[in-house]
């Protein structure tokens, strides 16, 4: 029976959290108030664009993170994979070269051209659509806003479970320049910088680059030219901002990103090895999979049954695998006053290819390889009238219109037969190429929306707020297959000539989502607010035709969303605290199955069931003395499955993972950070930094495997910086994970039984050396 004690324990601790915000905001405010009337604020607060205007995070009342680009470089973070250790309530799982992010229990599982994200990436307020797009560089950015929950009205399809939007530096009546070189351990080299010019009084140019380049972290026992997760990256953006009167300004940006090496392109890194069965003489069950012991020896065909390597961080494989992704993105932003409000036009083309390559087999035999090969081209236009004027009311209005074409190739090839007694390869030199499986997928999406969100404000302090989105999507899907291995890869039938046959489905998704509000602001700087919202991810395509319905479509995911916050600043501005209490009630959530097909697996989505999720979340920052800045943000959580019907698949029987935990979903996170200026003799500033990262124990899969669970660790990070009295420069020793923590983030069984997992990077040390003119 379904379990409402999450919601009984938020509506409880909401309770409590505002009669706290109660009592203790007027004691803050006196103090406050005796302060010096000029005393300002010297904490850094970030302005935002979370609800379509300018705002302080302060004045949002919805929770959300907003890291600065200075706080991004200080802390190393050059993508967002190291981006949940700044929030609370984000995780960061990796496998291969796709970002699996979960907020809120609102966990990626698939990352196909066939199904969407879950958590909507944006940059310069663009959609970008694929979850191997989020794993671009950040490089000369003004901050990146992190909207925790569903976001369905103003950034609509795929904000299921939040949003994250970075926000570039943008070009400005100036003449200014600045760089840093990173050098590190694993022979790393990073060089980032940027310039920027008025080219005339009302044109301005800033162009913003980054080479990152670094050795294998996982190195190949086998073939030492064959290690994995090296990096070879070039990233550039360009943008020309015109502002000829006061009213109108535009700027259009392009940018460039490319990545080649062999990167993270085999997706099954680390082998574990296989389950073992406690009693081969009758059926290996669900139940005996879960706590199963594993067998340290490589189940995969052509492997042999070799030994697995016993160490994350080194493989044995004899391909050398090749990542190739190219992006090049236009975009195009006009902003125009209308006097009662302001009008925006975002247009944008993103094309994006990425090609990986892998081991089939995990092994040092040469027995086959595989691949990944995704092409995506997205138009989007969007149109957003924000009012201006002063008055009780604000609202925004606006339209949104979606061109997504996708395409995913497949490849699963062995180069021999296999020998059924000693599972290798049959010969030495390859006579034929054969083939178990090759893929082709295209789906193509055609989505509009229109939206509208208002801000009542029934008193000075009191305000109301509505918002409504309706979205549709239009999908479009076909997939042809083939057992038949051809250089390039061809769809025909044995003789040559015949095209294999082709499925075709289409679909079309809407939905309406919304979003209701209050909040009192109980003095100028403290907030209280509640809210209720839905959100959706769109519905998606199966690898196959379902064998009751003939189609391969499965329905969108649900989010019914309610949040409780207050949002805090004391001490004249040296004391920010906010505050969030939230309960998620997912319906119709996904599970990823998978299915054999020859000696390959293919992922299957299903409209598993249902769950809940019920956390608070908070976030300090305390400048406590002019030398000593201090930052917590803890995260509590009680995430669990409700009916959820999903299969095993290493025993092939159906698992109710009714009370299981949401993988990728700690009970408990705490981040502590502290930073300290010495003033030194010969003048600037010393200053020595320390962030601990802490997260209890999780599950890294749907199912609970026992062989899946990440114990509870500690991260600790640690930089020393020095910074002259010009504060034009500075050089900083750092390291990242000092105590080399091994941290696992995904779990996946593969075909034949195969367990393979994805750890984050281990330790990371260097120095770091920048300057701005």
């Amino acid at each position: 029976m379904h379990s409402y004690r999450p919601l009984r324990n938020t509506l409880r601790l909401g309770t409590s959290l505002m009669a706290l915000t109660l009592l203790v905001v007027p004691a803050f405010a006196q103090e406050a108030n005796s302060d010096d009337a000029e005393a300002t604020r010297r904490l850094n607060v970030v302005t935002v664009t979370a609800e379509k205007r300018e705002e302080s995070v302060q004045d949002v009342p919805i929770a959300i993170s907003a890291i600065s680009g200075e706080n991004l470089t200080a802390s190393g973070v050059t993508d967002i994979s190291t981006l949940d250790a700044l929030v609370p309530g984000l995780q960061l799982g990796q496998s291969g070269t796709d970002a699996r992010p979960a907020i809120r229990g609102a966990r990626t599982e698939n990352v196909s051209v066939q199904q969407d994200p879950v958590i909507a990436f944006y940059v310069d307020n663009i959609y970008r659509s694929r979850t191997s797009q989020a794993l671009a560089a950040i490089t000369d950015v003004s901050r990146v806003e992190v909207l925790r929950g569903p976001q369905g009205t103003l950034f609509g399809r795929n904000a299921f479970g939040g949003a994250v939007n970075i926000i570039s530096n943008p070009a400005v009546d100036d003449t200014t320049f600045g760089a840093n070189i990173t050098i590190a351990n694993f022979g790393r080299v990073r060089a980032e910088g940027f310039g920027n010019i008025a080219l005339t009084d009302n044109l301005f140019f800033r162009v913003s680059g980054s080479i990152d380049n670094h050795d294998p972290i996982i190195e190949n026992s086998f073939n030492p030219d064959a290690g994995l997760r090296d990096k070879d990256e070039d990233y550039i953006r360009a943008q020309l901002r015109w502002e000829p009167t006061d009213r109108f300004d535009a700027t259009i940006r392009a940018s460039r990103w490319t990545q080649g090496g062999a990167g993270n392109s085999d997706f099954g890194v680390s082998l574990l090895g296989t389950p073992v069965d406690p009693d081969p003489s009758t059926p290996f069950t669900a139940e005996e999979v879960i706590v199963a012991d594993v067998a340290p020896i490589n189940p995969r065909v052509g492997a042999g049954g070799a030994p697995t390597t016993g160490d994350p961080f080194v493989v044995d494989f004899d391909f050398e695998t090749e990542l190739d992704t190219e992006q090049n993105t236009i975009d195009l932003e006009l902003n125009y006053d209308l006097g009662f409000a302001n009008a925006k036009f975002l247009a944008s083309y993103a094309d994006f290819e990425t090609g990986r390559d892998a081991d089939t087999d995990l092994s040092s035999f040469n027995s086959g390889f595989s691949g990944q090969f995704d092409q995506v081209e997205t138009w989007t236009q969007e149109i957003q009238v924000t009012s201006s004027h002063s008055g009780p009311l604000e609202w925004t209005v606006g339209g949104f219109f979606l061109q997504d074409d996708t395409e995913g190739l497949f490849i699963f090839d062995r180069l021999f037969d296999t020998d059924p007694i000693t599972n290798t390869p049959l010969n030495v030199t390859p006579t034929a190429f054969f083939s178990d499986f090759n893929a082709l997928a295209e789906v193509d999406t055609r989505s509009f929306a229109f939206y509208g969100q208002a801000t009542y404000s029934l008193t000075d302090s009191l305000r109301i707020t509505g918002g409504i989105r309706y979205t549709n999507d239009d999908r479009e899907f076909s997939r042809v297959t083939t057992g038949f291995n051809t250089i390039p890869v061809t769809f025909f039938e044995a003789d040559g000539v015949t095209p294999r046959p082709v499925f075709e489905d289409e679909e079309t998704f809407d939905e309406v989502t919304w979003r209701a509000g209050v909040e009192y602001d109980l003095t100028p700087d403290n907030l209280i607010y509640a809210s209720a919202s839905t959100g959706f991810q769109s519905g998606g395509f199966n690898n196959a035709a379902d064998s009751v319905t003939g189609g391969a479509a499965f329905e969108p995911q649900l989010v019914d969303a309610y949040e409780i916050g207050s949002k805090n600043t004391f001490l004249g501005g040296d004391l920010i605290v906010n505050v969030s209490a939230y309960y998620n009630e997912f319906d119709d959530l996904l599970a990823q199955e998978f299915v054999e097909v020859g000696a390959t697996t293919l992922a299957i989505s299903t409209n598993a069931g249902e769950a809940d999720i019920f956390g608070i979340e908070f976030e300090a920052d305390w400048q406590a003395t002019d030398n000593l800045l201090l930052n917590l943000d803890v995260a509590f959580t009680e995430a669990e499955f409700g009916t959820f019907l999903i299969g095993e698949p290493v025993s092939g029987d159906t698992l109710d993972l009714d009370g299981g935990r949401i993988p990728l979903t700690p009970d408990f996170t705490v981040g502590i950070g502290a930073i300290y200026d010495f003033e030194v003799p010969w003048g600037g500033l010393l200053t020595p930094a320390v962030n601990i990262y802490y997260s209890s124990d999780y599950s890294t899969n749907d199912i609970d495997y026992v062989f899946g669970e990440q114990d509870d660790y500690a991260k600790l990070d640690l930089r020393l910086t020095y910074t002259p009295e010009s504060q034009n420069w500075y050089i900083e020793a750092f390291g990242q994970n000092v105590t080399d923590q091994e941290i696992l983030n995904r779990t996946v069984r593969f075909g034949q039984n195969a367990i393979v997992q994805n750890f984050a990077n281990p330790a990371q040390y260097g120095v770091r050396f920048g300057f701005t003119y």
